[in-house]
């Protein structure tokens, strides 16, 4: 290698400004502990933290894919949501019903308990399989308007059974259609 081809590497390879000195590093390094502790800096500050919140909030309600949860982002997630918000289930009478269930068995005897146990294992076991035909349904809606090639998203068993299991005006977001009787 010559001369010229030696120093053309070694300047290349610099980076291209003088090593800052330990006075000049630790003057950038200075920041002040505390900021703007003022009350109304903070009262302002909380304010617009809020405002951001309750913005925030508000899109994700409505149902704005920039602001949802990341469970609830995506197509197949919103047709899952219709889907399920659109009729009555099994499901939305589970919790109310276990917990109706677990009052009952505090004042109950030994045999009572035995039978409400029983009676909450069906009732599990059947809003298993009606989680499951809801779980087919969506799948199915998922391909017809996504592509048949289209793999179902991981998780969808359970979004809809913790989907279904919320009560209606406690969902985020808020259920869009109306609910049919079938």
């Amino acid at each position: 290698m010559s001369d010229q081809e030696k120093e053309s590497v070694t300047k290349s390879s610099g980076k291209g400004r003088p090593t800052p000195t330990r006075k000049e590093r630790e003057a950038a390094n200075l920041k002040p502990l505390v900021g703007n502790r003022s009350k109304e800096a903070l009262s302002a500050s909380r304010a617009k933290q809020r405002e951001d919140r309750l913005k925030t909030r508000q899109a994700m309600l409505s149902g704005d894919e920039k602001y949802l949860l990341a469970r609830d982002r995506g197509p197949q997630r919103k047709i899952a949501r219709d889907i399920i918000d659109n009729r009555y289930t099994l499901i939305e009478g589970l919790m109310p019903m276990m917990v109706v269930f677990l009052l009952i068995t505090s004042v109950m005897n030994d045999a009572a308990k035995n039978v409400i146990t029983l009676v909450m294992l069906i009732a599990l076991f059947v809003v298993s399989i009606e989680v499951t035909m809801l779980h087919r349904m969506i799948k199915s809606k998922v391909q017809e308007k996504l592509g048949e090639q289209t793999a179902l998203q991981k998780g969808t068993w359970f979004y809809t059974f913790t989907r279904g299991m919320q009560p209606r005006p406690l969902r985020i977001p808020k259920p869009g259609p109306r609910r049919k009787i079938k």
